[in-house]
């Protein structure tokens, strides 16, 4: 059986990862991949253009000289354009190795399974330029996810990074991921649920840790 690769097969996953399951050979991925690298690279651009992600060094840079600004923020849009390959290859590759190994199910299935939830992931990636531009809300704040509940528990910053990693699109990939393994691996559900959370808690957790290390100063 052939599984052509389409994005837009996530909206009916019981019948995409069915055919996925019995599929011998699989169409077209290296250009849905190309194709979501892509995506991620020009929307984490544009995030690097408007400042998003830019707080730990903000301050530094209003006191630098015009042409001095200028060139730290190009150089800053160079490094969120590189993040934003990172990004890709992270959501795609490493979750699915890990799954392999866990799981014993294809990589490169796997990898199918990864594109829909990096699909999932980029749209929210894109959430966060209007939610600045026109609310002024960091990714953290964001109504989307539990940044805001995060913010009046507590005060440490990691924990409020945490909490703004769960978001409806965070779950949404998760529900992905553990209805694709599911059919692929035909596991019980409970050590499924635990692989797919932990995994995935493992990410919000380097996420969050990622997003307060303050580079600017390890320099």
């Amino acid at each position: 059986m052939v599984y052509q690769s389409r994005i837009f097969h996530l909206f009916k996953p019981a019948t995409t990862f069915y055919q996925l399951q019995k599929a011998e050979t699989i169409y077209s991925l290296k250009w849905r991949i190309l194709l979501l690298f892509f995506l991620s690279t020009v929307i984490f651009a544009v995030q690097g253009y408007y400042g998003i992600g830019s707080s730990s060094i903000s301050t530094t840079l209003t006191l630098d000289p015009r042409n001095i600004y200028e060139w730290h923020k190009a150089l800053f849009i160079i490094g969120k354009l590189l993040s934003g390959i990172a990004y890709a290859s992270c959501i795609l590759f490493v979750p699915a190795l890990l799954f392999n190994l866990m799981t014993e199910v294809s990589f490169y299935k796997l990898v199918v399974l990864q594109v829909f939830v990096l699909f999932i992931l980029l749209i929210e990636q894109i959430t966060y330029i209007p939610l600045l531009r026109l609310l002024h809300l960091d990714w953290y704040s964001s109504p989307l996810s539990f940044g805001i509940i995060g913010q009046y528990i507590t005060k440490i910053p990691y924990l409020i990074a945490l909490f703004g990693c769960i978001s409806i699109f965070k779950i949404w990939g998760m529900y992905i991921q553990f209805t694709g393994l599911r059919v692929l691996s035909e596991m019980k559900r409970l050590p499924l649920f635990a692989i797919v959370f932990i995994i995935n808690l493992l990410f919000w957790g380097i996420s969050a840790l990622l997003t307060y290390m303050d580079f600017y100063r390890l320099l």
